[in-house]
């Protein structure tokens, strides 16, 4: 099953909103429901989400001005899911244009909109392809969010099991400073910061990162960071 998300659902139509819980709640994830864009905009400066479902129409802004504000002033950088009435071409385009990630015409239909997530979720690395993902000595269980050594359990932040399952999910891949801060951290990645690396340093201390149990994190000078595995197990 994959890792549950905390989605945050922006729709105004109760019989909407209650049918979209339903389907995620059924696939595992976490939800909260917005009526208005000024309560998803309060929300996000003290909840954190993975992802949004963002309805066209709504009474107090247009999804796509809601779509535009959060990418553009919060600086999010998570994934979107759009979704209207109009199937229309030009509807689909403005929409895509103004920083939706996807989109579904209504009517939802659940196993698609279950996929949809799953594969934007994918696509920005916020989930694995399953529960449980082995690497080297190393296990990583998305549903408990942590990881194990050799056995061991060792103790992670949120923020810091988000980092290594992002590189767990992409062995091999080179992975810049600035995708990780967009992906990871949801800020734009042309910041100057040493988040990044100071959470590497830690990753790599806690996790015995050094080759010494078949996978090493590495840096490589000016472009980011790569995890490479000598031994790879599923």
């Amino acid at each position: 099953m994959p890792n549950p998300l905390h989605i945050g659902v922006l729709e105004d139509d109760a019989d909407q909103q209650d049918f979209i819980e339903q389907c995620l709640i059924a696939a595992g994830h976490r939800v909260t429901q917005f009526m208005r864009a000024s309560e998803l905009r309060r929300a996000i400066q003290t909840q954190a989400f993975d992802l949004f479902i963002i309805d066209w129409r709504l009474p107090d802004a247009s999804g796509m001005d809601v779509t535009a504000h959060l990418r553009q002033h919060d600086g999010w950088k998570g994934p979107i899911l759009f979704i209207t009435a109009s199937q229309t071409e030009e509807d689909i385009v403005l929409a895509l244009d103004s920083g939706a990630d996807d989109f579904l015409a209504k009517p939802l239909r659940p196993r698609e909109l279950s996929a949809r997530i799953n594969a934007l979720a994918r696509r920005t690395g916020l989930q694995a392809q399953g529960a449980t993902e082995r690497l080297g000595a190393y296990s990583l269980d998305g549903d408990q969010r942590e990881v194990q050594l050799a056995g061991e359990r060792v103790t992670l932040t949120e923020r810091e099991f988000r980092l290594v399952s992002l590189f767990f999910n992409h062995p091999g891949e080179l992975l810049s400073r600035a995708h990780l801060l967009e992906v990871v951290w949801g800020i734009k990645g042309d910041i100057s910061t040493r988040t990044v690396d100071t959470h590497i340093s830690r990753l790599r201390r806690k996790l015995a990162l050094d080759g010494s149990h078949g996978v090493r994190l590495r840096s490589i000078y000016q472009h980011g960071y790569r995890l490479e595995a000598q031994v790879m197990a599923h």
